[in-house]
């Protein structure tokens, strides 16, 4: 019980890195469009 626990919270806690870099790399886009779109237009 305890052990099948803790592999959910391993498997939990990827998904969560990997969606944190998602949110991360879609700010990031979002940040160099605005920078761009001011600059260029």
């Amino acid at each position: 019980m305890f052990r099948k626990l803790r592999e959910l919270y391993s498997e939990y806690k990827a998904y969560v890195r990997v969606d944190l870099i998602m949110y991360a790399v879609m700010i990031l886009l979002i940040i160099l469009y605005a920078i761009y779109t001011l600059a260029v237009g």
